[in-house]
């Protein structure tokens, strides 16, 4: 007593603890109990054949057809299909003679059995008789199809102690494990292993599934004396390694821990157990037991014990209301010695819970105590009170299941601790079954699955249209949408094993037929019978809850369930059957949740509805449609989608997020709100308060949504395994991500693994100002239009609050590498604007391989920037991209037309006499002054005021001299118009284009005359007619920056070019001096130009094409011999050059001459002599005419001919004096 007065204190110290344990996972009463109120009757009596027989396949008996006097056999024929396996031939005998009729019964009755123990795994009922046999049933559902077909789905509350119909069990089998045919005290299955352990007679045994043959005794062997033993509950539930089960084996005095896999028992430890066992519960290495008196709990590594509370904590019990023996509530046990028994109504009871607890029950007098204690000894959670000693305790989910001395089962939650439901059960003192004697409860690990499940046809799969037209309607129109595709969908492929309160499983007919059945774990034995106490499913239970507004404890309740499936677990004998099975569950939670869902919409509680749409695991294109502004292009009345038939009215209406918030507004506001809720300015702002907040929670749904789809989790719903809700999915939520400005979020869901239709996103992040992110998807999808468009719009201002750092670089960078002809054309022309310079480079750069039309481009250049256009036609005439003569003439009409503009300006005039009075001044003061293109060049500044004007006369400069493709006679024209209309000061233009027209006088005098300039002038005369050197035309493009040097001359290739070129020379160069004397011959006043030491460098430049008599006979007496002496000895030299190449090349003509000569003569002595005789001249040669004599050569082997003339016969070719002596010279 006093250890049970120190447990009860301690359990007082911890009820605050165990209370808010509780309030984690609320459990508020339900509006049903949470199992039926009538047992079903699974086999009743059990019967015992007095002799073998053969097997027959006569059909079972009606129910109706046996006689009122005889023993029951139409009620074995109803639960048992057949017994022909387990050879009853009385029984046999007696349906045959139901069905046929008859009206006696047979001398050999079946004499029924007691039932020692009962095991159940999947439709198999396995049932240990007193007879020493072990009987095998399965559940045949074909049989009581029709029976179920028209069950109401809230069960109707029979009366007490009644049972109800079951479905009709096969018997398959029956055998026998032990040669004496003693009775079977235990039988637990296994799983995993495909194996059944089984107690009799203290020896265990083990059999193999589903027929129970023993097992190879050398690696099975049997374990003997055992008094009880106890699976590992973790093992059963689903834990621990997949191929291993734990089981301890306990003695009188010894406790052996066992692994048992498919190679065979392995033992673990063993232990002393001086007190013994009557019975244990084992969950991983703890295991809790009672012996005689008292419980303890074991911890099997550490080898140590903790006791717990005595078993009874009242010595002088009531008589007992029975007297017939009792087993112990999991299993009965070889019964102790006497004198360590308890009192048969305070048998010890355990059952485990949770996952590291145990339930233990004390017994005070005619009440029983139930204590929850933790693997390590410490009360925990509250206590439960019994108004009767407990027979047999199990735990079942979130309910304990006791049945009770006074023929009551007692159903309290874990949570609460609280009843929740009581069954009265039929006993020889009440109730209308004298023959129902409770015994004892079993629970099974895998359950029986039995009977239609109540609420089955709410959780039927059903395809409803994704967008049905209309509801009226929607029955035709899913019948003309055979041939339309759908949207495939994948049923759940779980592979964890429901609980016992909520599992239900499909079972298949002959025609393959699906009916969904119940599934029970909890299995009552009488003295001679088998019942089973079915749960309420699920469905029912949330109905009812949902029917009195309870949604929350609907939730609750669904979320209590979904706990017990989670620690649930377990493999059935059909693959096939276990897929159904679990289709079914997650079927019965995605209703509950669904309703739920629809249910929290209408109160528009967004985040919690689309929460349960999420753990309802449905379509999430149920849930995008709720926007109507996200269905389209995806979704269309020919889409369908998988829902539950209880939900598919909500699914049909099709109602929208907008709707809800209307109904809701009404319902809450109307008719306060004035003149109506829809249009009332004081609503308008919740109402879009609201419907932002429902985006805001669908996008958090369809992220969720992903990643549990992303990460395989999504294997399980309804939405199946089709691209396109993936494509609804993923498109959707980047509108939502870019709705809420969370671009680097769409950046990492586009980076990987993506079904987004990208032209569907494109106006939404535009509408939301993410331009950079559109281009840089389309830049990773090569649209360069696309991107080159809204970059362009970008820098235009289009957009607002957009940065776009060097945003003209970017386009200029992207034109240059898609290599586009219309795209350069388009973006070239449209970086005039912004950037000229990058236009002009994008057009003219050297190493640009396409080729525009030069025309068409500068007419576009031209409208936006008159400068730009000019620039680039002359870089692409000067590179020679385009050889019309015509953009020569142009260019150069643009030139000319530009300069006389810019010469209208009066300090543009000033400046070019400015610079030709600066030359001129330069020119007397220096002995060698530069020439006025390179002074130009010099003086150019891209800063100066008039640097426009240099650049554009040096470009004119250039281009004029370079150029070959205008018109000379029309550009000398325009020039000496702009010279007559007073734009002077273009002198040196005009010197270079009078030099191409041969005007070569007029051209020098104006170099000499206007210019002074000494060096272009001898530049003129070396270049016949070019007056602008290399060198300064290269030091004047790079002033300039041109793209290119300009062209480089080339040496004429005929001769007679060279000798026209040279002979030009030497007049030039004539020319010029006789310029230059007549100007030192007029001398003016002021004027100091020519001195005569520029007219001896004259004569030393020119020497070259300069006669030296002509050119000294020009010259004054009065000429310095000094300044005379270096041109003279150029000239002496040239002189005795020309004498000695001219007295060298006689020399070598009359060399060459004696050579053709002597060789003539050679030939002239290898013909034969002439004769002539008298009267020739009348008979042969006629007077007048010389003798043609032909000459034969012989060539040389080897020799051009030889071989040819050779292979032709011999023959040999006749030639004249003249071609051999030719020959002969070649």
């Amino acid at each position: 007593m006093g250890a049970v007065q120190l447990a009860l204190e301690q359990y007082s110290d911890v009820l605050t603890r165990a209370a808010k344990l509780a309030s984690t996972t609320p459990t508020l009463p339900l509006e049903l109990p949470p199992y039926s109120s009538q047992l079903v009757a699974l086999v009743s009596p059990v019967f015992s054949p007095p002799r073998p027989t053969s097997p027959t396949n006569q059909p079972p008996a009606s129910p109706t057809a046996a006689p009122a006097g005889q023993t029951p056999v139409s009620r074995l024929g109803q639960l048992v299909s057949s017994v022909a396996h387990a050879g009853a031939a009385a029984a046999a005998s007696a349906a045959g003679a139901a069905a046929g009729g008859g009206g006696g019964g047979s001398a050999a009755d079946p004499k029924p059995v007691t039932v020692k123990c009962v095991e159940a795994g999947g439709q198999r009922l396995y049932i240990g008789g007193s007879d020493g046999a072990l009987r095998l049933y399965e559940v045949n559902g074909a049989a009581d199809e029709q029976a179920h077909a028209g069950a109401p789905t809230t069960p109707s509350s029979g009366s007490a102690g009644s049972t109800q119909q079951a479905p009709r069990l096969a018997l398959l089998e029956q055998v026998f494990v032990t040669n004496n045919k003693k009775p079977a005290d235990r039988i637990a299955l296994l799983p995993r292993l495909n194996k059944a352990a089984i107690l009799s007679e203290g020896v265990l045994t083990f059999h193999a599934l589903p027929n129970l043959a023993p097992l190879d005794v050398n690696r099975f062997p049997a374990i003997r004396g055992i008094v009880t033993f106890a699976v590992d509950e973790e093992d059963l539930a689903g834990g621990g390694s997949p191929d291993v089960m734990h089981m301890c084996a306990i003695k009188r005095k010894r406790m052996h821990w066992v692994r048992i896999t498919e190679g065979g028992v392995t033992s673990i430890k063993d232990l002393p157990l001086p007190t013994g066992a009557l019975t244990a519960v084992l969950r991983r290495n703890r295991i809790c037991m009672a012996d005689a008196e008292n419980y303890s709990i074991v911890d099997l590594e550490a080898a140590e014990g903790l006791p717990l509370l005595p078993i009874s904590q009242s010595p002088h019990p009531d008589p007992p209301l029975v007297t017939s023996s009792s087993t112990v509530a999991s299993g009965a046990v070889t019964p102790p010695v006497p004198g360590s028994v308890p009192d048969p109504r305070q048998r010890p009871a355990i059952a485990c819970v949770g996952a590291n607890e145990f339930l233990i029950a004390s017994h005070t007098g005619n009440t029983t105590l139930g204590v929850f204690v933790t693997e390590s000894g410490d009360p925990c959670r509250g206590t439960l009170e019994w108004a009767s000693n407990v027979r047999s305790l199990v735990v079942d989910g979130q309910y304990t299941v006791a049945l009770l001395y006074n023929n009551t089962i007692e159903v309290h939650s874990i949570h609460t601790q609280e009843i929740t439901q009581v069954v009265t059960l039929s006993s020889p003192q009440n109730g209308p079954d004298a023959s129902f004697q409770p015994r004892h409860l079993y629970r099974s690990a895998l359950g029986l699955q039995f009977g239609a499940a109540t609420g089955a046809h709410k959780v039927d799969l059903v395809d409803v249209p994704l967008l049905p037209a209309a509801a009226s309607s929607s029955t035709s129109a899913a019948s003309q949408r055979s041939d339309s595709p759908r949207t495939p969908t994948k049923r759940s492929s779980r592979a964890s094993v429901s609980s016992a309160s909520v599992r239900s499983t499909i079972s298949r007919g002959p025609e393959g037929v699906a009916e969904k059945r119940s599934l029970s774990h909890i299995l009552v034995t009488s003295r001679n019978g088998v019942y089973t106490l079915s749960p309420m499913t699920l469905v029912v239970q949330a109905d009812a809850l949902l029917e009195k507004d309870r949604d929350t404890d609907a939730l609750a309740l669904a979320e209590n369930y979904a706990k017990t499936i989670r620690r649930s677990g377990g493999d059935g004998d059909d693959d096939q059957d276990d897929t159904a099975e679990d289709d079914f569950g997650d079927n019965e939670f995605s209703y509950v949740y669904m309703r739920l869902a629809f249910r929290a919409l209408a109160k528009t509680a967004w985040q919690d509805a689309f929460d349960l749409f999420l753990k309802a695991r449905c379509d999430p294109r149920l849930v995008v449609r709720l926007f109507p502004d996200l269905r389209k292009p995806f979704m269309s009345a020919a889409d369908e989608v998988s829902v539950c038939r209880g939900v598919r009215d909500e699914v049909h209406a099709l109602r929208s997020v907008d709707q809800y918030v209307l109904e809701s507004l009404n319902h809450n506001y109307s008719p306060h709100i004035k003149p109506d809720v829809e249009s009332a300015s004081s609503t308008a702002g919740l109402r879009a308060s609201l419907t932002a907040a429902a985006r805001d929670c669908l996008l958090s749904y369809l992220l969720t949504w992903r990643a549990a789809r992303r990460s395989g989790e999504g294997e399980h719903d309804l939405a199946g395994d089709s691209r396109k809700v993936d494509i609804v999915v993923d498109t959707t939520l980047v509108k939502l991500l870019a709705e809420h400005s969370r671009p680097d979020d769409i950046r990492v869901l586009l980076a990987g693994q993506h079904d987004v239709v990208l032209p569907e996103i494109e106006q939404s992040l535009l509408d939301t100002g993410m331009h950079q992110l559109l281009a840089e998807i389309w830049l990773e999808k090569r649209e360069t239009a696309k991107v080159l468009d809204l970059w362009s719009r970008t820098v235009d201002g289009e957009f607002e609050n957009t940065d776009f750092a060097d945003g003209v670089r970017r386009i200029y960078e992207l034109t240059w590498k898609s290599k586009d002809p219309a795209l350069t054309e388009k973006y070239g022309i449209w970086l005039v604007k912004h950037d000229p310079a990058l236009a002009l480079e994008l057009f003219t750069d050297p190493k640009q391989t396409l080729v525009f039309d030069t025309r068409n481009i500068f007419n576009k250049l031209s409208q936006i920037d008159n400068d730009v256009a000019d620039r680039f036609l002359e870089s692409a005439v000067i590179q020679e991209r385009d050889t019309d003569s015509s953009l020569h003439a142009d260019l150069v009409k643009r030139y000319i037309k530009r300069l006389a503009e810019l010469l209208e300006d009066p300090d543009s005039k000033a400046h070019l006499r400015a610079q030709e009075s600066e030359y001129a001044e330069l020119t007397a003061s220096t002995s060698s002054p530069p020439s006025f293109l390179h002074f130009l060049a010099s003086k150019y500044s891209p800063d100066a005021p008039l640097a426009l004007l240099n650049r554009i006369r040096l470009k004119a400069l250039l281009f004029l001299d370079s150029s070959t493709k205008y018109d000379i006679e029309d550009a000398k024209k325009q020039l000496e118009a702009m010279e007559m209309k007073g734009l002077k000061g273009l002198t040196l233009e005009r010197a270079v284009v009078y030099g191409k027209l041969h005007l070569d006088r007029q051209a020098l005098s104006l170099l000499l005359h206007s210019l002074r300039d000494l060096g272009s002038a001898d530049t003129y005369c070396l270049q016949a007619g070019d007056p602008l050197s290399d060198a300064d035309i290269s030091a004047c493009t790079t002033q300039l920056g041109l793209p290119m040097k300009m062209r480089s001359r080339r040496r004429p290739t005929s001769a007679a070019k060279r000798e026209d070129d040279e002979r030009r020379r030497r007049d030039l160069a004539k020319l010029l001096v006789e310029m230059y004397l007549s100007l030192r011959s007029q001398p003016a006043p002021g004027r100091t130009f020519p001195t005569d030491e520029m007219v001896a460098k004259v004569l030393a430049v020119q020497t070259l094409h300069l006669d030296a008599l002509e050119t000294l006979s020009l010259l004054d007496d009065e000429y310095s011999l000094s300044l005379l002496s270096d041109p003279i000895s150029r000239f002496l030299r040239r002189s005795a050059h020309a004498q000695q190449e001219s007295s060298i090349l006689k020399s070598l003509a009359v060399g060459q001459n004696l050579v053709v000569q002597d060789r003539a003569f050679r030939v002239a002595a290898k013909l034969p002599p002439t004769v002539q005789r008298h009267g020739d001249q009348g008979q042969g040669t006629p007077v007048g005419q010389a003798e043609n004599r032909i000459v034969q050569l012989d060539l040389k082997a080897g020799e051009r001919g030889f071989e040819a003339e050779k292979g032709a016969g011999e023959s040999r070719t006749p030639l004249s004096v003249e071609d051999a002596i030719e020959l002969d010279l070649r």
